[in-house]
């Protein structure tokens, strides 16, 4: 979880990762030099839940903090969940990724993704996201990019690809897209026809 001024909704989405169904969470969380009650109530909450560890990070920039939250990732985790601070999870967002990315051959660069139901910044509906035209591949991962990495989840060969080998952020224009059009070349990419987050669309997006 990158976190960066977002204190109005953080406890939202720190409340829907806590009641994951999914046993095994550990939630790592790295602020990009907050200057609101950001890191008071990420304390709080560490203070609280023994699986939640905080870093007080310098400003670096969305795609850098993601960078080095993926470089932090213990050897012993098998699968990788990126996280943005205002949205909120349903409680089987971890268990479903976890149902399409084990059982299958973990040498192979795996990435899930999917839909997100779209929500006002009171959490009432909206809509939900179109599905693609296309399925993934890397042809329309180089035009288009419909991965969300609030819906993204890694298993360990795809973690052990990228991280070895991240870009100078400079030259990516999103995180995300920069994962997709990777795994979409060297792996494969599960998508999720079925959305299980609320995507919030708010005036500070």
């Amino acid at each position: 979880l990158a976190t960066f001024n977002g204190a109005r909704y953080l406890r939202e989405q720190l409340d829907s990762l806590c009641c994951q169904d999914y046993p095994h969470v550990r939630i790592r969380v790295r602020d990009d030099g907050s200057t609101d009650d950001t890191l008071a109530v990420l304390k709080e909450y560490a203070a609280r839940h023994a699986n939640l560890e905080v870093e007080a990070g310098k400003r670096i920039g969305v795609v850098r903090s993601f960078f080095e939250l993926l470089r932090a990732v213990p050897e012993d985790v098998a699968l990788d969940a990126f996280c943005d601070q205002d949205d909120v999870w349903e409680p089987d967002k971890i268990s479903r990724a976890v149902e399409r990315l084990t059982d299958v051959d973990e040498s192979i660069p795996r990435l899930y993704l999917g839909r997100m139901k779209i929500v006002d910044e009171n959490l009432l509906p909206v809509g939900e996201t179109a599905r693609p035209r296309q399925p993934p591949a890397l042809q329309n991962a180089l035009v288009q990019a419909i991965a969300a990495g609030c819906t993204m989840v890694l298993n360990r060969a795809a973690h052990k690809l990228l991280a070895c080998n991240l870009p100078d952020p400079n030259r990516v224009v999103m995180h995300d897209w920069w994962i997709y059009q990777v795994i979409s070349a060297l792996g494969v990419v599960e998508y999720d026809d079925q959305p299980h987050i609320l995507y919030r669309q708010h005036q500070s997006n």
